[in-house]
């Protein structure tokens, strides 16, 4: 098979088998004497050693993550693949306790393989594949460069990224030193409870078998921990056990702090390490850790590691697992998202590739290549070319290839893009801004006197997020949020011509406060002609923080502290006729933990602080937004 336009343009590949064998609940040994939960699905009459497709998974096998349900594997069985589909330990029918994010998966993964080695199945090569937490679990098991891992396609990973270069978010559960309260109380609250129900000791591999297919190991239909009412239980600490989640790591993880050494203890891949494996770094960019995956590319390429391929598609977290290997229809959709209230399913839009839309962002055709199947052609490519060893001429392809929002793929060799140029535009002061409920605008010209603006930020009646988050709805019109008197505006005229904007995105504020300690968040965003405003990303900051997340400090009223935050990343085309627009505030609740102002551990503490806050610009002040802008 030879990747020519015929092959993308084309029907996707016949399947090579029409069925496939399934073993289920083999427990697979660890090097600690813990059983993992596998499952076996091989083709039905291969003969000779097969390639082998592994997907390690904390969710239900049978539907959980789109290995299973919607077909991956029939897909890759099918193609003449064996696939192994295995729970992480702790999780569902595997052994094991899981006490960490991560837990065990240096290890288990690398086991895994040198049991899928040893099988008379197996051709000696593996390749694994998973997104969000399947994704993750791939980068710890990478870093161990395991014989027989030869390729992997990791989606949406990011929060498996620790102390890369440039990176200080601890897998995504910070950004700025504030936790990302929403994010990890949905899933440590529905999905990753340290406590569960226990298979009996001894059962045999039948009676495994037949409590599978009676038992399920998730949380009831309905329960919700996080909620907006069970999110604004304070202490924060405590959201969870107040709303009586079992235990999990979230309830330790909510009292650290960005240096604690504790951190180390969870398996997140960092500096030093060096993994070789080829791997296609797939994501999209309202993911909630799009930064984290970009640096982790970015780290790599300074380690010239080997076949290393950044693809950003259009979309929330995971979407480009919707683009399947099969035709997905609304009620399939709505089946294989059961564990969503029926208001979440019906404002899920039919996964269309070729008429994107999630929310009130519109992006077109996000299909990759905009090639019907173009993704799952993609993946079975890359498989094929590094655990069948089929020469295909997949790896001849850019390094870097980037759907950008209004404009459709783009390429480079490395990230950022080498021909994205830092554009800084000041905050600038505006007569005019009042007119249209907005503090100031933006401009490349910065102003020669300074100014500031303030705002009254009260935690106990915080900003609200409005999308932004990992819900299939995260972006979403932000007028709702910008009229609120504790947001400062701040947007260009509107441009004469369009702009291209990939990389990453930098904030600088020269900022004050009343409180001893508070926060500060900023929010990148695309305003219509007619006025909708469309959040791109966003970044926070906790003041505390700003000698060093190791260095927490008091603020002093009065005094002016110059912070930089950033963790934005976005590829977006903003078009003739729109404005850039930076809103800033001190709280984007439930998403982000809000501060309670008060300069005290924060976690623990039930009452808050109303705080003054100010953003200074102009004249000696650095107040600014930089953009990676790729010239036309």
């Amino acid at each position: 098979m030879i990747l020519d336009d015929a092959y993308w343009q084309g029907p996707l590949p016949q399947p090579l088998f029409d069925d496939f064998d399934i073993e289920r609940e083999v427990m697979v040994p660890m090097r600690d004497g813990v059983r993992l939960s596998t499952d076996v699905y091989l083709p039905r009459g291969a003969e000779g050693p097969l390639p082998t497709v592994l997907v390690k998974t904390p969710y239900d096998k049978d539907d959980g993550e789109g290995s299973v349900r919607t077909k991956w594997v029939d897909y890759f069985a099918r193609q003449g693949y064996a696939v192994v589909v295995q729970n992480e330990r702790g999780f569902r029918f595997s052994e094991g306790v899981f006490v960490d994010y991560l837990a065990g998966a240096g290890t288990d993964g690398p086991d895994t393989v040198a049991w899928i080695l040893e099988q008379p199945w197996s051709n000696g090569r593996v390749g694994t594949i998973g997104c969000s937490s399947s994704g993750e679990h791939q980068w710890p098991m990478a870093s161990a460069n395991a014989p027989g891992h030869v390729a992997m396609v990791p989606g949406a990973s990011g929060t498996a990224v620790g102390d890369v270069p440039g990176n200080d978010t601890c897998g995504a559960f910070y950004k700025g030193g504030i936790p990302m309260l929403f994010n990890w109380a949905n899933w440590y609250g529905r999905l990753a409870p340290t406590e569960k129900p226990v298979i009996p000791a001894g059962a045999t591999q039948e009676e495994r078998q037949r409590i599978r297919k009676y038992f399920q190991f998730s949380a009831r239909k309905g329960w919700a921990p996080d909620t907006a009412e069970q999110l604004r239980h304070l202490p924060s600490k405590d959201v969870l056990s107040n709303a009586g989640a079992p235990v999990s790591p979230f309830d330790r993880y909510m009292t650290r702090t960005p240096a604690d050494p504790a951190w180390n203890e969870v398996e997140l891949i960092g500096e030093g390490d060096e993994p070789r494996v080829p791997a296609l770094h797939i994501n999209t960019w309202h993911d909630l850790a799009i930064g984290e995956t970009t640096r982790l590319f970015s780290y790599l390429q300074s380690l010239d590691t080997p076949e290393q391929y950044l693809i950003i598609g259009g979309g929330p977290h995971c979407a480009i697992w919707q683009e399947l290997p099969f035709e997905l229809t609304k009620k399939i959709a709505k089946e294989m998202f059961a564990g969503f209230t029926t208001t979440e399913i019906d404002a899920m839009p039919a996964p269309d590739m070729r008429d994107f839309v999630f929310g009130d962002l519109k992006l077109g055709d996000v299909r990759y290549r905009g090639v019907d199947h173009g993704y799952p052609k993609l993946y079975l490519a890359w498989f094929d070319k590094w655990v069948r060893g089929t020469e295909n001429g997949v790896a001849d392809m850019p390094k870097v290839q980037l759907f950008v929002m209004h404009q459709g793929w783009i390429s480079a060799e490395s990230w950022p893009p080498p021909a994205a140029v830092p554009t800084t535009f000041h905050l600038v002061a505006d007569p005019e801004a009042w007119r249209r409920n907005e503090a100031g605008g933006l401009s490349t010209d910065p102003s020669a006197e300074e100014s500031e603006d303030s705002y009254v930020y009260d935690p106990m009646n915080p900003t609200p997020n409005l999308g932004g988050v990992l819900g299939f709805n995260a972006a979403l019109d932000q007028r709702p949020i910008s009229a609120r008197r504790d947001v400062l505006v701040y947007s260009t005229p509107p441009l004469e011509q369009a702009i291209t904007v990939a990389g990453p995105v930098e904030v600088t504020l020269d900022v004050s406060t009343s409180a001893r300690d508070t926060d500060f968040i900023v929010r990148l965003v695309d305003v219509l002609p007619d006025g909708t405003a469309i959040n791109l990303a966003d970044d926070g900051f906790r003041l505390r923080y700003r000698a060093g997340f190791d260095q927490a400090q008091h603020a002093e009223e009065g005094q002016v502290y110059r912070i930089t935050l950033p963790n934005m990343v976005t590829g977006n085309r903003f078009q003739e006729g729109h404005r850039i627009r930076l809103e800033i505030s001190s709280s984007s609740f439930p998403a982000y933990e809000r501060n309670l102002n008060t300069g005290g551990a924060n976690f623990d503490e039930i009452e808050g602080v109303v705080a003054r806050n100010a953003v200074h610009y102009g004249g000696s002040r650095a107040s600014s937004v930089t953009l990676p802008v790729i010239p036309d």
